[in-house]
């Protein structure tokens, strides 16, 4: 079984609030993705926007930036972010940035585009929380799910059994069964969700198919 979170991408402030309602009401956990315009292209609502708006839901940030450091001093104070997700190919000191995320309590991840190999982040995958795992170039919403990730999910659940798998990009409603018995246990959904007639049935059809 995997869990649903909803994900929001925009760099508009009105949106990104209207989304936060929406996603709160399904989900206690709520995916945030912060980009810089140089990890990716495309840029997002950054940390003061996370900031203004408390949710009830806790909030996962998913970064996408060349430096992490720049960011997590400010994340780590803000009390409705449970978890910090940092890019496996950046410049900077991943086991830092991860000591640094852990040491206020919050939840570690680390991203892998999909080019990346499992076995090159090996020797980070018991020092984290959660692995996840894109199945989309990093930046904007709405790209073709990559199929090959599917094996990446089995290949991180051999090596490490307990380890939380995450399958951010293109998740739909073909895909996300498949993901559930490879044994992902989170599938970060956009544009499944929110370009759908109707958000919350589009959920409860998402969330029933990877149960």
């Amino acid at each position: 079984m995997a869990k649903i979170i909803p994900t929001i991408l925009t760099d508009n402030e009105d949106e990104y609030h209207n989304r936060l309602l929406k996603a709160e009401r399904v989900s206690d956990l709520v995916q945030i993705d912060v980009i810089d315009g140089k990890f990716a292209n495309n840029t997002t609502v950054g940390v003061d926007v996370i900031e203004k708006y408390p949710t009830s839901s806790s909030l996962e940030i998913q970064l996408m930036v060349i430096y992490p450091q720049n960011y997590i001093d400010d994340l780590v104070k803000i009390d409705h972010v449970s978890r910090i997700i940092v890019p496996f190919e950046t410049d900077s000191d991943i086991n830092e940035a991860i000591y640094h995320i852990k040491s206020h309590n919050k939840q570690a991840g680390l991203s892998l585009n999909p080019k990346t190999p499992v076995n090159a982040a090996l020797h980070f995958l018991d020092d984290i929380d959660l692995l996840l795992l894109l199945a989309v170039k990093p930046g904007f919403s709405g790209q073709a799910f990559q199929e090959h990730v599917i094996d990446k999910v089995k290949e991180t659940k051999k090596l490490v059994p307990g380890l939380a798998v995450e399958v951010d990009g293109g998740i739909n409603f073909n895909n996300a069964p498949k993901l559930a018995r490879a044994g992902a246990d989170f599938l970060a959904a956009n544009s499944v969700l929110y370009k759908a007639d109707d958000f919350y049935l589009a959920h409860e059809k998402l969330a029933k198919l990877a149960s």
